[in-house]
């Protein structure tokens, strides 16, 4: 019996620490934030807790991209849309002059890879260079399909909404608290 193939993710580590540094970070100063300012005042916590949440939920949404290989499907996650294709529909997987990683179709579409978008420290560690060739590695030898489509989705990261839906609750309660 075969055992099945995991999906590989790849994903920046300095993501992952950045990630959970900046969250930690602006969470201390959201607790600095409502114990010297109090809750009371109209434009006070309330109005800072919404700022801080809505921070941490854009920088969760930008720093949880990433790439899903698995056995059947490519699936490339940015911070708003995620694209599902199938491996022998990717003609190549490169990075351009800028640092950005790409994925090519072979209907000519591009894909932008958000999580190994060019950095300056990139261009000395060559991060996107390498996840350019595993992806490039995992889809050699698939057989081409001249009849494929790139599905492309909101994405949905629930860790990430969590916090949007923190950042309405403490808007809604500053707009009470002004009214």
């Amino acid at each position: 019996m075969k055992r099945k193939e995991r999906p590989r993710k790849l994903r920046r580590s300095s993501y992952r620490v950045s990630q959970w540094f900046f969250t930690a970070l602006l969470l201390v100063l959201a607790a600095l934030m409502v114990a010297k300012m109090g809750t009371d005042d109209p434009n006070g916590a309330p109005l800072g807790l919404t700022a801080t949440f809505g921070a941490i939920f854009i920088e969760q949404r930008i720093l949880r991209s990433r790439i899903v290989l698995s056995l059947g499907d490519v699936q490339v996650v940015n911070a708003i849309f995620e694209y599902h294709v199938e491996p022998g529909a990717i003609k190549e997987a490169f990075v351009d002059i800028r640092g950005n990683m790409k994925i090519e179709t072979r209907g000519g579409g591009e894909i932008f890879v958000a999580a190994y978008s060019g950095s300056l420290i990139d261009s000395f560690v060559g991060s996107a260079d390498k996840a350019a060739k595993v992806v490039r590695n995992h889809v050699a030898g698939k057989v081409a399909v001249s009849s494929f489509a790139i599905r492309r989705t909101w994405a949905v990261s629930w860790l990430s909404e969590i916090w949007l839906v923190a950042a309405v609750a403490c808007a809604v309660w500053t707009a009470i608290n002004n009214s």
